[in-house]
């Protein structure tokens, strides 16, 4: 029998991995319904993702799932050196804010932009060679009443403290844009 879920839409993915019981684990922004026409068949409705996690039993055929929040949100993202393994931290962007998860507790920090400042997808900048370690997570941040971006850094051990550094760019960064951090490496 073929794994059911209620019927949902998914575009962006935290992360999955295999876990030692042998299901799998998925932390994914699921969404209930997506863009659709109003009653009056003119105005597209909107509806925002939520972070839920599905554990999928391959042996059963079952799949139970798990609200993690319900703040609305999208651009999941983790330590990039821990895609496809069990990783304790997630975050996503939130409206002004960013949300940081730590998967394990459940415990949720915020970091906040303030009105008008909308943060992009954050990416995890490691500190150091160990994967989930210490790291700062780097986003774009628009700010409406200017028009412009800047390029924040927050410290991923502590997201809701002051930016460790926040670089004004001379123009606006398009919303949504994101990218990955590549680290410069001697051979």
């Amino acid at each position: 029998m073929a794994p059911t879920i209620d019927p949902c839409y998914v575009f962006h993915f935290l992360n999955a991995h295999d876990a030692p019981d042998g299901s799998i684990v998925l932390h994914v922004m699921r969404y209930e319904e997506m863009a659709r026409r109003a009653a009056d068949g003119t105005t597209p409705s909107t509806h925002s993702a939520v972070l839920w996690k599905w554990t999928i039993d391959p042996a059963t055929g079952t799949v139970r799932e798990e609200q993690i929040d319900d703040r609305p949100g999208e651009f999941p993202r983790t330590d990039d050196r821990l895609v496809g393994l069990d990783s304790a931290h997630g975050h996503i962007t939130s409206g002004t804010s960013l949300v940081c998860y730590d998967l394990a507790t459940g415990r949720t920090t915020s970091h906040d932009f303030g009105p008008g400042r909308t943060p992009s997808k954050a990416a995890f900048v490691p500190a150091d060679g160990t994967p989930g370690g210490a790291g700062w997570l780097v986003t774009y941040v628009h700010d409406a009443a200017t028009d412009r971006s800047d390029l924040v850094l927050l410290a991923a051990a502590d997201p809701s403290a002051p930016p460790v550094a926040t670089i004004h760019l001379p123009a606006r960064v398009p919303f949504g844009f994101h990218g990955n951090w590549i680290a410069d490496r001697d051979e």
